[in-house]
Parts: C-alpha cells; sequence; structure tokens
C-alpha cells in the first residue's frame, strides 16, 4: 500500500519540477499585447485591453477576454499582470521544449516577484499531467507550487505512468554524470 503511495508522491514532485523550467530567454523578451480595445489611464499606470486579448511575451501565450496591466508608481518590471475569461488560458515552451498550458477563470503574475496566481477552476496540465484546483499558485523563484481547494471541489492530480524508454534514458543521463 505503502509503495503506490511513494510512486505518486514521486511522480507529483517529477511533474511539479517541470514547470520550473521555463524558457529562460522568455522574461527577457519584450511583451506584445493585441486587443479590440485599450484603455489607459496615467494617474494609476493601468492598461486595460478588453476582447480577444492576446499577450505573448517568448514562448509564453496567454488568451484573455480581460488583461489588466498595472506598473506601480511606473516601475519598470515591477508590473501586475492579470487576465480574466472564462477560462483565460496560457501556454508556455520548456527548457527542454515541452508545451505546458494552464487555465483558469483569473490569472495573476507579479512580475518582480515571480509569483503566478491561477483562481477559479484552475488547471495545468504537462504531458498529460494534470493538477486542478480552485486556487493553484506558483513561486517560480523558490519552484514550489500549492493547489488548493474549495468547499465544493477537492484538488485533483492526474500523473501518467513513466514510460520504459524515458526512465532508460533517465538512467543513462545520471550514468554519464
Amino acid at each position: 500500500m505503502k509503495r503506490p503511495l511513494v510512486k505518486a508522491l514521486a511522480g507529483a514532485m517529477l511533474l511539479l519540477s517541470h514547470y520550473s523550467l521555463a524558457l529562460s530567454s522568455d522574461t527577457e523578451q519584450p511583451i506584445h499585447i493585441q486587443s479590440e480595445s485599450q484603455h489607459l489611464d496615467m494617474a494609476t499606470n493601468t492598461v486595460t485591453f478588453t476582447q480577444n486579448v492576446v499577450l505573448t511575451q517568448g514562448s509564453i501565450k496567454i488568451l484573455a477576454d480581460k488583461l489588466i496591466v498595472i506598473r506601480p508608481e511606473g516601475q519598470e518590471g515591477d508590473e501586475t499582470i492579470e487576465a480574466y475569461g472564462k477560462p483565460a488560458t496560457f501556454e508556455q515552451t520548456m527548457d527542454d521544449g515541452k508545451e505546458i498550458h494552464g487555465e483558469a477563470n483569473k490569472l495573476r503574475y507579479e512580475v518582480g516577484n515571480e509569483f503566478l496566481k491561477m483562481s477559479t477552476n484552475a488547471m495545468l496540465e504537462q504531458s498529460g499531467n494534470q493538477v486542478e484546483g480552485n486556487v493553484i499558485t506558483y513561486e517560480i523563484d523558490k519552484q514550489q507550487l500549492v493547489a488548493e481547494s474549495d468547499s465544493t471541489k477537492r484538488v485533483t492530480t492526474i500523473l501518467q505512468p513513466s514510460t520504459k524508454s524515458s526512465s532508460s534514458q533517465d538512467a543513462s543521463t545520471s550514468d554519464e554524470q
């Protein structure tokens, strides 16, 4: 009974560790935003984009109904980006070439703190492995992911079985080191 639990926990750790391997050059790229409408409030340094919003930065792509960019006191690099949709989605390519997909009704990314919060019907998926919860938070610099439930739905994790070819590749890679 303990062995399947250990395998499941090991698989979850493996799944979650891949989320930290996003293309390292993405955050060094400019942010491009396209929408049907844009409203700038210069007093609060807030820009609101609405209708068919597409944000790209390197391999990152966010699709939303509404996206708000807040730059506190006009400080570059300290922006907060909030995306709303039914759902709002994001995609990103990892350094190993694998795609990660996430969705939630609200995405909040604090650029300066390297903090992502997905709330209401949150889901994160990579290579068939999936985590679902009411809220998923990820501290990028600490590589810590937390999924939380609400009173109506529990956190769900789906882990795909490892294949022999990937296990033997992992073993040969560790033998080479």
